[in-house]
C-alpha cells in the first residue's frame, strides 16, 4: 500500500508523513524523506520460451505426441518413480531411500517435455509461481498462469515441492484425485493463509491467460463493451473499443456449478530466474547460473550439520559446507549471515539445499544490520551510486546551476524553454507528505465559469535529464524504484536530480511534462474534449503538505481571518509570486469538491479500495530508536491528489495505446483468486449472516457499501476488508503488444487500461512512459524508431515488477523491525485481535490497531492452557481452550476460537531471531 492509503488500485504518493511532522524520518541515511509507500515469467536463455507455442530452440512447436510422463536417462518412468517414493513418506513428510536412508527427491522432467505438454494444453500440467506457507514442511500453492484450475493447486510438502523455493516459477503435474493428501494438512495450511507478512497470495506471476481466447465471441452474454457502460463514459470517456467481462472470469470466480475440488500436484520442473534481475543485460554476457541471496541466522544440529535459517519463514533451511561451518563455529548467537543459493545445485539426494559465499555481517536487533539484511533479502540493496553516475548527474544539471551571493540553485536555460508550453504564471502548487523532498507532481485548477473546470497535472520532466542508455539511465534500470524505509530512503536517481533539478520545489522554475483536460464540477469528464499532453515549464507557488491542505479543506484556516495561524498553515508553505492564500485555499477546496464527487461515482461504478493500516513512527534523536508508533492517517487531502493522479495516468495510457500500439507500457491488474473470495464471503456469512456478492467488482463493491451501512461493528468491517485483500493479485507492468487486449484492464480501478506517468523520480516505468508519450507527440516516425522494441519494454516491465515487489517487501519488513524494537521497549498489553484463520495448534489474528496479522502458537501457552482442535461440518476448524491455572490475573475459564472471534493479546518482541512481533494470548476481548 502506498502512503496515501492505496495498495493495488490507487495512485497515492508515498507516505513521507508517516513520522509525525518529520520527527524521525528526516534523520535517515542517504537521502532523507519519508516513505513513498505503496509473475514474472522468469525464464532465461534456453528456458526463455513463451506461451506462443515455441519449443526450446525458439522454433514453432510442431510436435504432435504429448508424452504421458518423462523418462530419466536410464529409461525409468519418472511418474512411476514418484509414486513409488510417495508411498514411503514418513511422518515428517520426507521420502527416504530404503538402502542408504538419504532424502531422495524425484528427478525433473526435461524442459522440452514440459513445453510440449504445456503448449498442447495438457490438462494435467500447469505453470505458475510457487507460494510456500511459513511453517515447517508446510504446504505450498500454485496458481495456474492460464487459469485452467478454479482453485490453486496444493503441493502437500517438501516432496511435492521437489526442491522448488518460495517464489519460483514451476511446472506442476496434477495428481490423480485419489492421491490428494489428508484434510489435516489442509487445515493446518489454512491457519497461515491470512498472515500479512507471508500471505500465500503475495507472489503472483501475472501471466496472461491463453485459455480465455475462446470466450471473446460476440454471442457471450457475459461480455460487453466498456463504452456500453454509461457511468464509464461519464467517468473516463474511453475511446479505445475494448470488450470486458461483466463478471469475474469463471477461472477466477468461485461461482461454479461443478463443485470443483482443489487439486494436488507436484513440481516437475523449475524455471530458473533471469540473471538480469540483479544486473541489466548480464544474462547475455555470462553463462553463470542464476543465484538467490539468502539472509538469516545459523542453526547447529547435533549431527554437526550447520544450517542457515532464513528470515523469510517460507524459505527452506540451507546447508553450509563443512569449511563454512568450521569458519563460523564461534560466531555469537543472533549473528546475521548472508549467502547465495545457486539454482541447479540442489541434487536429488540432498536433504537441504546448499549455500555458498557465506558471510557474517551483523547482529539481530541492530538497526543498521537489520536494514542491510532486509535490503539484501529482497534484492534492493542498491548501495551507493557509482562515481560515473554521480559525475554524469552533475554534468547534466551543470548548465542550469547558478550562484547569486548566498543563494544558489538550478533553473532552466533559455534553450530548455524551446518547444514548451509556458505555465509559469499559472497558479500551480504541490501537496505532499510533510518531509517529502522529491516532489514529482503539481496541480492547477481553473474554473471556466460554465460548470466546467480545467485540470492540469504537471510531472517532473525526468526524461529530459535521463537520456536512454546513459550511465544514469542504466543505473535507474537496475534500481527501478526508490525504496522507502522507516528511517531512510534509497533513491532511484542521484540527489542532484531527485531533490534539486527534477523536484518541483516552490518559487523556482522547473521543467515538466503536463497533462491538461476539462472536467465537469460533478466529477465527470467533458465528453469529446481532448486532453493536451506536452512538455512545459512551471513555477510552483506553494509547497503544501497533507496536514495543511486538510486544514484548508476543513476550513480551519484561510476563512477570511486577518492573520493566519502558523500551526495551521506554516509560513514556509504559503504562496509566493503574487498568489494569495485565499486563492490557493479556494483552489484546494474546489479540487476537493470535484474529487469527492468523482470518487463517489468511481466506487458506485465498481472501483474497489481495500486500504490497509500503515504505521508511522516517531524516532529518537539517534534516528534509530522508535519512541512512538501509531497509524498513519489517510485524509481527504490524500484522496484529493489520488483522484487527479489516477485520471492523468489513465489519459496517458489511452494516448499510448492509440498512438504507440504494442509498445504501450501499461499497468495491469488481473481479477482476484476466486478461492480466496469464496473464503472471505463464507467468513462474512458465518460471522455476520451477511452475503457478499463476488460475481463482479461492481457487485463486490455494492456488497461492501451495504455491509458498511448495516454493520455497526467497525472492527469487523476492517477484518472483512483484510480477508478480501488476500486473494487480490498484485498489479503488474506489461507491454501492451504482449498481452491480449481484454487483459489490459485494471480490476481494482475498474477501467479498461491504466499506466504510471506521475512519479518518474521514483519509478523507472514512468520514465519509459514519458519517453513513449513524447514519441507519440513527435509523430509516427518517432514511434517507429523508438529506442526500445516491444520485447525490450516487456523485459524492463518484468524487472520493474520484481523490484517493486522487493521494495514493497523491504518496506513491510522495515515496519516489522521498528515495531518489534518498539515493543521490546514498550510491550502493548490488552490489544484487540480478531481471529481470521485457524489451524490445529495455532491461529492467525488480525490486529486492527496495528494493521498486521500474526500467528499465535498455542504450544507456547501449554503451561496454562489446554486446547482441543476439531472440525465443524460446513464451517471449518474450531479450537476449544481451557485455562488450567491462573495466569497474570486471567479470570476466564473456557474459550472457543472461531473465525472473527475477538481476543485480547499482548504484543511483544520475539526473544529469538529473526526480529518479529510475538503474540501472547490474554483471554477473550473485553472493553474494560
Amino acid at each position: 500500500m502506498d502512503g496515501r492509503g492505496v495498495s493495488v488500485n490507487g495512485e497515492r504518493k508515498p507516505g513521507h508523513g508517516r513520522n509525525n511532522s518529520g520527527r524521525g524520518r528526516g534523520r535517515g541515511r542517504g537521502n532523507s524523506g519519508g516513505r513513498k509507500g505503496p509473475p514474472r515469467d522468469r525464464e532465461s536463455g534456453r528456458q526463455q520460451q513463451s506461451e506462443r507455442g515455441e519449443d526450446a530452440s525458439g522454433r514453432p512447436d510442431k510436435k504432435k505426441n504429448v508424452p504421458v510422463a518423462s523418462k530419466s536417462k536410464d529409461g525409468s518412468n519418472e511418474t512411476n518413480n514418484y509414486h513409488n517414493n510417495r508411498n514411503t513418506i514418513n511422518a515428517n513428510n520426507r521420502v527416504k531411500n530404503r538402502d542408504n536412508n538419504k532424502t531422495i527427491y524425484p528427478k525433473y522432467w526435461s524442459l522440452d517435455d514440459c513445453l510440449t505438454r504445456y503448449n498442447a494444453q495438457d490438462p494435467n500440467l500447469i505453470r505458475g509461481t510457487l507460494r510456500v506457507l511459513p511453517a515447517k514442511n508446510g504446504a505450498a500453492f500454485c496458481t495456474c498462469d492460464r487459469g485452467s484450475q478454479v482453485k490453486d493447486v496444493m503441493l502437500d510438502g517438501p516432496i511435492e515441492r521437489n526442491r522448488a523455493l518460495d517464489g519460483d516459477t514451476v511446472y506442476v503435474e496434477l495428481l490423480p484425485e485419489e492421491e490428494n493428501s489428508n484434510e489435516a494438512k489442509q487445515e493446518e495450511a489454512n491457519a497461515g493463509k491470512s498472515s500479512s507478512t507471508q500471505s500465500p497470495n503475495s507472489h503472483q506471476n501475472g501471466v496472461s491467460s491463453d485459455e480465455n481466447e475462446g470466450d471473446k465471441g460476440g454471442d457471450d452474454v457475459n461480455e460487453e463493451w466498456w463504452q456500453d457502460d454509461p457511468d464509464q463514459v461519464r467517468l473516463w470517456d474511453p475511446v479505445v473499443p475494448l470488450r470486458r467481462s461483466k463478471n469475474i472470469p469463471k477461472e477466477s470466480s468461485i461461482q461454479t456449478d461443478d463443485g470443483a475440488k482443489q487439486r494436488h500436484g507436484r513440481v516437475v520442473y523449475i524455471v530458473f530466474p533471469k540473471l538480469f534481475t540483479s544486473e541489466i543485460g548480464s544474462s547475455e554476457q555470462t553463462n553463470a547460473k542464476p543465484t538467490r541471496r539468502i539472509v538469516g541466522t545459523l542453526k547447529r544440529l547435533q549431527s554437526g550439520t550447520t544450517l542457515l535459517t532464513p528470515t523469510n519463514k517460507s524459505m527452506e533451511q540451507f546447508r553450509l559446507s563443512k569449511s563454512a561451518a568450521e569458519k563460523f563455529k564461534d560466531s555469537p548467537e543472533g549473528s546475521i549471515f548472508q549467502a547465495k543459493y545457486v539454482y541447479g545445485s540442489w541434487q536429488e539426494d540432498f536433504k537441504w539445499p546448499p549455500c555458498v559465499d557465506v558471510q557474517e555481517f551483523g547482529h539481530s536487533g541492530n538497526i543498521e544490520d537489520e536494514t542491510a539484511a532486509l535490503l539484501i533479502e529482497n534484492g534492493v540493496d542498491h548501495g551507493e551510486f557509482p562515481a560515473n553516475v554521480l559525475e554524469q548527474s552533475l554534468h547534466v544539471v551543470a548548465s542550469g546551476q547558478y550562484a547569486n551571493g548566498s543563494e544558489s540553485g538550478w533553473k532552466p536555460t533559455s534553450d530548455m524553454y524551446k518547444g514548451r508550453r509556458d505555465y509559469r504564471s499559472q497558479r500551480i502548487f504541490t501537496i505532499d507528505p510533510t518531509t517529502a523532498k522529491d516532489l514529482d507532481d503539481a496541480l492547477h485548477i481553473t474554473d471556466l465559469g460554465n460548470g466546467q473546470v480545467e485540470i492540469g497535472v504537471h510531472i517532473a520532466d525526468v526524461s529530459h535529464f535521463v537520456q536512454p542508455d546513459s550511465q544514469i539511465d542504466l543505473e535507474a534500470q537496475r534500481r527501478c524504484t526508490t525504496v522507502y524505509l522507516v528511517d531512510r530512503v534509497i533513491p532511484m536517481l542521484p540527489k542532484a536530480l531527485c531533490e534539486v533539478a527534477c523536484s518541483l520545489n516552490p518559487n523556482v522554475e522547473r521543467l515538466a511534462f503536463s497533462c491538461v483536460w476539462r472536467m465537469n464540477r460533478d466529477g465527470t469528464m467533458v465528453k469529446g474534449h481532448k486532453a493536451w499532453y506536452g512538455r512545459s515549464v512551471i513555477k510552483s507557488c506553494a509547497k503544501l503538505d497533507y496536514a495543511t491542505a486538510q486544514n484548508i479543506i476543513e476550513r480551519k484556516v484561510a476563512i477570511g481571518e486577518n492573520q493566519l495561524d502558523d500551526t495551521l498553515w506554516p509560513p514556509d508553505r504559503r504562496p509566493t509570486d503574487g498568489h494569495t492564500v485565499d486563492q490557493v485555499a479556494a483552489d484546494v477546496r474546489l479540487m476537493n469538491e470535484i474529487a469527492q464527487a468523482r470518487r463517489q461515482l468511481r466506487f458506485r461504478n465498481g472501483a474497489i479500495a481495500l486500504n490497509a493500516v500503515k504505521l508511522t513512527f516517531k524516532l529518537d534523536s539517534d534516528g534509530e530508536t522508535p519512541m512512538m508508533c501509531e497509524p498513519y492517517p489517510i485524509r481527504d487531502s490524500n484522496k484529493l491528489i489520488e483522484e487527479y493522479m489516477l485520471l492523468a495516468n489513465y489519459l496517458v495510457a489511452q494516448r499510448l495505446i492509440t498512438h504507440a500500439g504494442g509498445l504501450a507500457l501499461l499497468r495491469q491488474h488481473e481479477p482476484p483468486l476466486g478461492d480466496g473470495l469464496e473464503k472471505a464471503a463464507a467468513l462474512a456469512m458465518e460471522a455476520l449472516g451477511f452475503k457478499i456478492d463476488i460475481t463482479s467488482s461492481e457487485s463486490l463493491q455494492r456488497s461492501l457499501n451495504r455491509l458498511g451501512r448495516e454493520c455497526q461493528d467497525e472492527i469487523i468491517l476492517k477484518c472483512v476488508t483484510e480477508v478480501l485483500k488476500t486473494p487480490m493479485k498484485p498489479a503488474n507492468y506489461i507491454a501492451a503488444g504482449g498481452t491480449e487486449e481484454h487483459m489490459w484492464s485494471h480490476f481494482a480501478l475498474h477501467i479498461p487500461y491504466y499506466t504510471h506517468f506521475t512519479s518518474p523520480i521514483r519509478r523507472y516505468a514512468d520514465v519509459i512512459v514519458h519517453r513513449l508519450l513524447q514519441a507519440t507527440l513527435d509523430g509516427r516516425e518517432a514511434v517507429e524508431e523508438f529506442s526500445m522494441d516491444q520485447k525490450r519494454i516487456a523485459s524492463i516491465c518484468e524487472n520493474c515488477n520484481e523490484k517493486k515487489d522487493g521494495s514493497r517487501k523491504a518496506q513491510e519488513r522495515s515496519d516489522v523491525v521498528f515495531l518489534a524494537l518498539y515493543l521490546r521497549r514498550s510491550p502493548m498489553k490488552h490489544v484487540l485481535g480478531v481471529v481470521l484463520s485457524i489451524g490445529t495448534k495455532a491461529f492467525t489474528a488480525f490486529l486492527p490497531s496495528l494493521g498486521i496479522s500474526a500467528m499465535l502458537f498455542l504450544e507456547e501457552h501449554s503451561d496454562w492452557i489446554d486446547y482441543e482442535a476439531y472440525n465443524a461440518p460446513n464451517i471449518g476448524n474450531r479450537i476449544k481452550l481451557k485455562r488450567t491455572k491462573k495466569h497474570k490475573g486471567s479470570q476466564w475459564k473456557d474459550m472457543l476460537i472461531k473465525n472473527f472471534a475477538k481476543i485480547s493479546v499482548c504484543c511483544k518482541c520475539s526473544e529469538q531471531p529473526p526480529l518479529c512481533v510475538k503474540l501472547e494470548l490474554e483471554g477473550p476481548w473485553s472493553q474494560g
